[in-house]
């Protein structure tokens, strides 16, 4: 066999395996249920699952199976939790203005209440790729970064400036360090540098929650699952499963991981 022949067999089963490839990721997979209630749901680089439900905080491994909870009734509900460090998982107690930091057998480890720190008004946060916090102070329209024992690190300019109408957003995200995404679902995306600087206003709309990986946008909509790169290089859409489209379903994406609620139960894909 010839080295032009062989070059051509490979590529032709590089075609074959692309193509296999591109065809698998084009759906969702289910993959296990969890007989739970749920009032959002997230997971981690592990594929571990994380659900809210009223006080708590579960965990559970990337077969389904149940490892550790968290309680704390003295909080509030708990509405939103942040487990892109799996190993400092943050749960997020608006109420309260409190942010609770677990290790991965969700112990905790520490907490922050932001109005004490001096922030009354954070209407979302998130965890920073460097370990600290990305808050949003809705009383002056900043986007700061504080250390998880409140001190400020850097604030953006006031957004307020930017926008036509009071900006407020309801998700950020961290882009592994290189840059954040705080998304107002009726203005559109803002994107900062690491230095809290606005570099960028994305019109994408709609968005109340969203993913960030390797500079592209995952988020859901009644009619899939969008994957944009935030610079334009490349768009794409998964349909969601039939459950899923029926009105008023419920449903989180996390770290290539859709999970749906349905009848007290949470159904867990893959796409």
């Amino acid at each position: 066999m010839t080295l032009k022949t062989i070059l051509q067999v490979f590529l032709l089963f590089a075609l074959v395996l692309w193509s296999f490839d591109t065809k698998a990721q084009d759906t969702c997979v289910f993959l296990f249920s969890i007989p739970q209630n749920a009032h959002f749901a997230a997971a981690d680089h592990l594929a571990n699952t994380y659900l809210l439900d009223g006080f708590e905080v579960e965990k559970y491994d990337s077969t389904g199976k149940f490892i550790a909870r968290y309680s704390n009734n003295r909080l509030g509900e708990a509405r939103f939790l942040d487990v892109s460090n799996p190993l400092k998982i943050l749960v997020w107690y608006a109420d309260f203005q409190t942010a609770v930091f677990l290790d991965r057998n969700m112990t905790e480890l520490g907490r922050l209440n932001l109005s004490l720190a001096g922030f009354p008004a954070v209407r979302c946060l998130a965890n920073a790729a460097d370990g600290n916090l990305w808050v949003y102070d809705e009383a002056r329209s900043y986007l700061l970064k504080l250390s998880t024992s409140g001190e400020k690190i850097l604030e953006s300019q006031p957004l307020n400036l930017e926008f036509s109408q009071r900006f407020a957003p309801t998700c950020i995200r961290d882009n592994s360090g290189q840059s954040i995404f705080l998304s107002d679902p009726i203005q559109g995306v803002a994107v900062f540098d690491p230095y809290a600087q606005l570099d960028k206003i994305l019109l994408i709309k709609g968005l109340s929650q969203f993913e960030v990986e390797n500079e592209t946008l995952f988020f859901a909509a009644p009619d899939g699952i969008s994957a944009e790169n935030w610079r334009g290089l490349f768009s794409k859409k998964t349909p969601l499963p039939a459950a899923a489209q029926s009105e008023g379903a419920l449903f989180w994406i996390s770290k290539k991981r859709l999970f749906l609620l349905t009848k007290f139960k949470v159904q867990v894909y893959a796409f």
